[in-house]
């Protein structure tokens, strides 16, 4: 029985610290920083992955969440299958601005890819601002799947 092989591009997407660089770097390296820096630009890792007789590389994308960056980040939706809407469950501002951020990915890239919203930063559990059910009911307006 062959094996099959596929490679995508995933987009990390959203404001300023909420925790995106730590997300790609948990997953890719299994490395946690706690001094991590705003990033500049774009940055991208990759990792591959096994499910039974199927093996998907992927590629991720950092982009930054500094509005100064904007145009530099959405060049790199484009042809992207995936995104991880992340924002920072203490911060509920980060969230607010999801659809925002939504609206500007599929102007820049295929408005059908799948999108997963991401409630990040668990360990600041005891501030968290957004409530779970709130998020779940805005990631069905969103079409989107959640993880929080």
């Amino acid at each position: 029985v062959g094996e099959r092989q596929e490679e995508g591009k995933l987009v990390l997407i959203g404001e300023s610290g909420v925790g995106k660089s730590n997300l790609l770097s948990r997953f890719t390296k299994n490395e946690f920083l706690h001094d991590s820096r705003t990033t500049i630009g774009v940055e991208f890792s990759t990792r591959t992955v096994q499910l039974d007789n199927f093996t998907i590389k992927a590629q991720i994308w950092d982009t930054a969440g500094l509005e100064r960056y904007r145009a530099i980040t959405s060049a790199y939706y484009r042809g992207a299958v995936g995104a991880l809407l992340v924002y920072d469950i203490s911060k509920h501002l980060t969230y607010e601005s999801a659809e925002r951020w939504l609206k500007e990915l599929y102007d820049h890239a295929d408005p059908h890819m799948v999108v997963m919203l991401v409630g990040n930063k668990k360990d600041l559990e005891s501030l968290r601002t957004v409530p779970t059910e709130e998020a779940k009911d805005f990631a069905g307006e969103l079409n989107c799947f959640l993880m929080c």
